[in-house]
Parts: structure tokens; C-alpha cells; sequence
């Protein structure tokens, strides 16, 4: 497991540089001494912050850094990616300093609900079962789709059937883990064998094994197997699959922090009034997955069509 590794996150801009880190070792950006400049600050939006926060300026918010465009650690060692973007036009609304600390994706929600980290911020979906836990503040979509090796596809197509009896790897703690068990019951339910699943503990060892054969798919965030066919010189694919529901993605927070999310929140809806969100969506090519009018917990307040066993589903 890798070290947690602390990056200071300036208010001002800094250049992107778009070179992804398959695996999840942790690097270190050099620390900023720049302030918060106090004409973007929301006073109403500091005052909810935890006590703490607010004396020491900074919101610690964990990351696994492996996951472009979501988040990724460039070659200067930076965590970057559309996500610590938008941290970065958040932070000056609230009046302190963003540090993302990055960490192994199974950490992030423990990571909050010890109290380690303030909240944590990694493209993570929003569900009800999560929602027991901790709490969303949602400011994006996301959708799933397949990843496979371009040398051998096993035959996999959009047809969900196609995956019955095949190896899928996963990576620990992600809902990629539920999404296989729909496969499963779709595969059960027209009478073909199971998929079986192996766990990864990061990404980069997901793709691994999915280059050497050891696994015949992935299941991944569309946008980040777009990224993965791209920097890999077309090593994979992206496959869709109609069982991959849409979802919403979130900034996490433990369930008490009502007025840490309802901060996140006007941030959010801040920089989405100002134009500011659009851009980083557009600079980042992720225009589709836009989220106009954040919110908390949406799984719950705002539910997305969830996909249920279809066969072949058309295919």
C-alpha cells in the first residue's frame, strides 16, 4: 500500500500536464505559501466550516490518485485531474486551503468516517448503500463501461451474455464489485455460467492483469478507459454495456457534517453560477457528464433509472 503523501493546492491556477499514473504511489507537489485572496470569499459559506478548519485554513480531502481524468499524478508529481480543478475554484469561495492526501482507493470512506480526513473527493459513486454511512455532495454524473485488451477481446460485445463464464477484475472497494454481481444474475437468469471476479487492490494492477491475460474484462469509469485506450498506445478498448447504469458522483463527508456538505454545496454552486465549473468540464472533454444542479445524497433525493437482468437486452 502506498504512503499518504500531502499536496498543497494553491488558489491560484496551475497548469494541467496530462500524463497518467497507472498505479496508486503516491507523489508529493511542492507546498504553496500563496493566500486565499479575500474578494472570492463567501463568509457565510467559511462560517459552516468545522471549527478546526476554519483556525488552521485548511480542509484535508483524500484522493486516490489513479483514476484520470477523475485524478491522476502527473509527472511533476502533482495530484491533478478535473477533480483537484474544481477543488481548486472551491477553495477560495470557502475562504481556506484545499490538501488532497492521496491514498489507496478501499481508504477513502474509512479515511472520512475515523475522522482522518475531512472529506474525501475521487469520483466516487453516490449509492443507498453507501448512504448509510456517509454523506454526498454530488457534483457530477458518471458512467461505466467495459475495458478489454485490443489483442483479445474474448468475443465481448454490448450483449451482457457475452461476459458469462469470462474473468473480471475489479479493484477492492469500488462499486465495479456490484456491478459484476447484475452480470452475474443476468448470466443466471438465461441459464449460462457465473463471471468469475478477481480483486485488485489498485488499477494499475487491474490493467496489468488485463494486458497479460489474467483477466478478460474491467470494469471501469467510461472516461477513464477513454483515457487508459489513449495513453496506452490503443492496448485497450471500451466496450458499453447496458447493465452499467449512470450514476452520480460525490464528495464525501461523515453523515453528521451537515454544514461541512451544505459549504461544499455552495461552493460547488458558486462556481457552477459563475462559469467557472463549465469550464473545467470543457477543458477536461467532460461536458456530457456535467452536473447543472448539485445536490446531497441524490441517489436518495433525486434517484437515476437503475438497470435490471435483461438477457442479451436487445443484443
Amino acid at each position: 500500500m502506498p504512503k499518504s503523501s500531502a499536496l498543497a493546492i494553491t488558489l491560484a491556477s496551475i497548469a494541467v500536464t496530462a500524463l497518467f499514473g497507472a498505479g496508486c504511489t503516491s507523489k508529493t507537489a511542492s507546498p504553496s505559501g500563496t493566500e486565499t485572496p479575500n474578494a472570492q470569499v463567501m463568509p457565510e459559506l467559511h462560517a459552516l466550516l468545522p471549527q478546526q478548519v476554519r483556525d488552521s485554513g485548511v480542509i484535508t480531502v483524500a484522493t486516490d490518485p489513479s483514476y484520470p481524468p477523475c485524478d491522476f499524478t502527473n509527472d511533476a508529481g502533482q495530484i491533478d485531474g478535473f477533480n483537484h480543478d474544481l477543488l481548486m475554484a472551491m477553495a477560495p469561495r470557502l475562504g481556506v486551503k484545499i490538501e488532497q492526501k492521496s491514498i489507496t482507493f478501499d481508504g477513502l470512506l474509512p479515511g472520512v468516517q475515523s475522522g482522518r480526513f475531512t472529506a474525501a473527493m475521487e469520483c466516487i459513486t453516490d449509492n443507498l448503500e453507501r448512504e448509510k454511512t456517509v454523506k454526498f455532495v454530488d457534483y457530477a454524473y458518471a458512467t461505466k463501461s467495459l475495458l478489454v485488451s485490443s489483442k483479445s477481446d474474448k468475443g465481448i460485445t454490448e450483449n451482457p451474455l457475452t461476459l458469462c463464464g469470462l474473468n473480471a477484475g475489479v479493484q477492492t472497494g469500488t462499486e465495479f464489485v456490484s456491478d459484476v454481481d447484475l452480470f452475474n444474475k443476468n448470466c443466471q437468469g438465461a441459464g449460462r455460467p457465473p463471471v468469475q471476479v478477481t480483486n485488485f487492490p489498485s488499477a494499475g494492477d487491474q490493467n496489468t492483469a488485463l494486458q497479460s491475460g489474467q483477466i478478460d474484462f474491467a470494469v471501469t469509469d467510461t472516461a477513464t478507459g477513454a483515457w487508459q485506450v489513449k495513453t496506452s498506445n490503443n492496448a485497450f478498448k471500451v466496450v458499453p454495456n447496458p447493465l452499467l447504469a449512470r450514476t452520480y458522483v460525490g464528495i464525501v463527508v461523515t453523515p453528521d457534517a451537515d454544514d461541512t456538505a451544505k459549504a461544499f454545496l455552495g461552493a460547488l454552486t458558486a462556481i457552477i453560477k459563475d462559469g467557472t465549473y463549465g469550464k473545467v468540464m470543457d477543458k477536461w472533454g467532460l461536458a456530457d457528464i456535467a452536473l447543472d444542479e448539485p445536490g446531497i445524497n441524490l441517489a436518495t433525493t433525486r434517484p437515476l433509472k437503475v438497470p435490471e437482468p435483461c438477457g442479451a437486452c436487445g443484443f
